[in-house]
């Protein structure tokens, strides 16, 4: 019985770790082929809930790209929002540069999952 509940403890310990790499995408400003629309060099982007995407920086903030996210976040204080680090379009006044590929590349950890 002490055999089984140690393994019943190792279990959850192992569950309650960090997410593992295949549940996350690693973006960085230097290997991003496209025009960059973070201030920030690099995001590790996944998915959680139901298809919300969200974006982790280097020094801990995450932030909510899709409708989803910011849906589900809007009163979480620890979720920050996009704007905060997207970045104009210096080609069209007033706009900012998409980042719609990092969505699209979220989603697909969420259909993985």
């Amino acid at each position: 019985m002490k055999n089984f509940t140690l393994f019943l403890v190792f279990l959850l310990i192992l569950s309650c770790g960090a997410p593992s790499s295949r549940n996350t995408l690693k973006f960085t400003k230097q290997d991003y082929v496209g025009e960059w629309p973070f201030s920030v060099d690099e995001i590790e982007v996944y998915c959680s809930g139901y298809r919300e995407i969200y974006g982790r920086t280097n020094d801990g903030n995450v932030y909510a790209l899709n409708g989803s996210a910011k849906g589900v976040s809007h009163n979480d204080p620890s979720i920050r929002k996009v704007e905060e680090i997207w970045l104009d379009d210096p080609k069209w006044n007033g706009l900012k540069i998409s980042y719609g590929d990092f969505i699209t590349q979220g989603l697909t950890i969420c259909e993985n999952k």
